[in-house]
């Protein structure tokens, strides 16, 4: 394990540990300051992320709380904020999960109610920090649904991975083991999220071999390469990030395929820098590291200078890996070698070389991101497990004694972190001006 658990901390401008939630999203005002929100606490900063308000929360006009999971805020026009959420209600085939949309005028003083931006019906869910505003003014909100059986055969029949911490057992469960499909889509509206349309090509699934390759995709996270061009991170199970793109403003999208960029099954942001090149944002996993049981050890920050096809300048922005860079696996299903069942059912088969004690397990995931002129903001959620003489317990922020929870993490780096220390520079491709001679 690394004792080194960031590149070049020193460049870092702020990190901070809060108590805040660990799903966040950001959204930079039109005076400047920042605007935080995580569930249905909100905070703010005045001085670009260093410092941070204490909680406070918000009512639309109806009076019903602002927020809530699965939250993304976005900039809209003049002093406009934008603010989509999932909320869950009571159907008669159980409780369904809708994305709901918040308006404020006034830069997030007063809300109107909000109305649905996904159709009824669905069982919709959203990763968060995703909705973004695209040069067209159009609303991208990014989404995924569940299908099929959601519930496992018999209680506690879903294996639950783990490892051995100093002799105690740790769950590491990061839905390797499914109770049902997820598949993704894209809504989008224009004229500020008052309604809502979906994309016109149905929902988003992995098909790499007609019907002998199928896999599921959630959690999307989207970018605008150019006007009109979008790029959709995926997450799957398959080892590594999807993508899929959009040349019509989100409204079609291609099939998923695999990027470069290996990864346990988690979500990846994917976000838009000043000078156009992107950054993806992401659990970045070896097959190895995941049989370990080490699913979500690293998040590695990349650059794209050419517009999503090679990633560069691969950083750790968290990490108990010495490693910067992964080279990706095959494309196949990736699960933790060591779990097990509840009692009374019988022990599955397991990898035994890649099953052994850790003595250290820090688990890091749901980055936030927020790209700010000169500097970069990321958030994610943090968990460390310490010896206890009673159990493995969750290192939180000021515990108090017998508690364990979730941390947030959050770091203030400056756009050169991003390119090793380096001041960003455009992709030194010499395009060809000439074709070569026939021989």
């Amino acid at each position: 394990m690394s004792n080194v658990p960031m590149t070049r901390s020193e460049e870092a401008l702020a990190q901070l540990e809060t108590t805040h939630g660990y799903a966040a999203t950001f959204v930079e005002r039109a005076d400047g300051s920042i605007l935080q929100l995580t569930g249905t606490n909100f905070t703010t900063s005045s001085d670009g992320g260093l410092t941070w308000s204490e909680p406070f929360q918000c009512r639309d006009t109806n009076g019903g709380l602002v927020g809530d999971g699965g939250m993304s805020l976005v900039r809209l026009a003049g002093n406009g904020i934008g603010l989509s959420a999932v909320r869950h209600a009571p159907t008669e085939m159980g409780s369904r999960s809708r994305l709901l949309f918040w308006r404020s005028d006034d830069g997030g003083q007063t809300w109107t109610p909000p109305v649905a931006a996904t159709p009824e019906g669905l069982n919709s869910s959203a990763y968060h920090d995703t909705m973004i505003r695209t040069s067209s003014g159009r609303l991208i909100l990014p989404v995924y649904c569940s299908m099929g059986q959601q519930t496992a055969v018999g209680e506690g029949a879903m294996p639950r991975p783990g490892k051995l911490l100093h002799g105690q057992w740790v769950e590491t469960n990061a839905h390797f083991f499914d109770r049902g499909a997820t598949c993704s889509y894209v809504c989008y509206s224009d004229d500020e999220g008052r309604t809502w349309q979906r994309n016109k090509d149905g929902e988003l699934i992995v098909l790499l071999d007609g019907n002998a390759i199928f896999s599921y995709t959630n959690e999307p996270s989207v970018a605008e390469v150019a006007p009109g061009k979008l790029l959709l991170f995926l997450r799957t199970g398959l080892g590594r990030v999807f993508q899929a793109w959009s040349f019509d403003d989100g409204e079609t999208w291609t099939r998923p395929a695999p990027t470069s960029l290996a990864t346990s099954t988690a979500p990846a942001k994917i976000r838009t820098l000043p000078n156009g090149h992107l950054l993806a944002v992401w659990n970045q996993q070896s097959e190895t590291e995941i049989k370990q049981g080490y699913i979500r050890s690293r998040i590695s920050s990349a650059v794209s200078r050419n517009g999503g096809s090679v990633w560069e300048f691969f950083q750790n922005v968290t990490s108990i890996h010495e490693e910067t860079r992964v080279e990706p696996g095959p494309i196949r299903p990736v699960r933790p070698a060591e779990h097990y069942l509840a009692p009374g059912l019988p022990a599955p088969e397991r990898e035994g070389e890649h099953i052994a004690p850790a003595g250290a397990l820090v688990t890091m995931t749901y980055p936030a991101v927020l790209v700010l002129k000169d500097r970069v903001i990321i958030a994610h959620r943090y968990r460390e497990y310490r010896e206890h003489p009673t159990r493995a317990e969750i290192l939180v922020s000021n515990p108090e004694p017998g508690t364990h929870g979730f941390i947030q993490k959050l770091k203030v780096l400056p756009l050169r972190w991003f390119y090793g220390g380096k001041e960003p520079a455009e992709n030194p491709f010499l395009p060809r001006t000439e074709e070569p001679a026939t021989p």
